[in-house]
């Protein structure tokens, strides 16, 4: 078996949350409330769900609640919740040993058991989506996303 540390975790989220970090600056004020269908979250509430939810994660594994922040007014706000938070969960990220990433724990909005690397895994896929779509949000409103990796 192979394994993985809670370095090369880290280093495959940061290649997602950095960009995401950088393609957050590129939206203007006027574009927080953007959405491009009804039945879609909008740039701020997209931004407010992709800071938070590596929370979403950790509290599974911890066996707690979640802990959701309110969703900021502003993109600056917005931004300086995404800066705050990445540091939170990259801290959190680091502390599991290789026996700690072996564990298995239960998402039970899921109904999923898995090991606590593949559920870190899920989070980066899922960060990988929302963050498309935010480049996808951006192109709409005539803007240029940075690149979506910068390794």
């Amino acid at each position: 078996m192979t394994t993985v540390s809670a370095h090369q975790i880290i280093k495959r989220w940061k290649v997602h949350r950095d960009v995401l970090i950088e393609l957050v600056k590129v939206f203007p004020e006027n574009s927080s409330s953007f959405r491009p269908s009804s039945n879609v979250m909008s740039t701020i509430e997209m931004i407010h769900h992709v800071a938070w939810t590596p929370d979403f994660f950790f509290a599974a594994i911890e066996s707690r609640e979640w802990k959701v922040p309110p969703v900021p007014t502003t993109l600056i706000e917005a931004q300086e919740l995404l800066e705050e938070l990445t540091k939170e969960h990259e801290a959190a990220m680091s502390k599991f040993s290789e026996a700690d990433l072996l564990k298995e724990a239960t998402i039970n909005v899921f109904n999923c058991t898995e090991s606590i690397a593949d559920m870190l895994h899920r989070l980066i896929s899922h960060e990988a989506h929302h963050k498309g779509q935010l480049m996808l949000y951006a192109r709409l409103l005539d803007l240029e996303p940075p690149f979506y990796t910068i390794y």
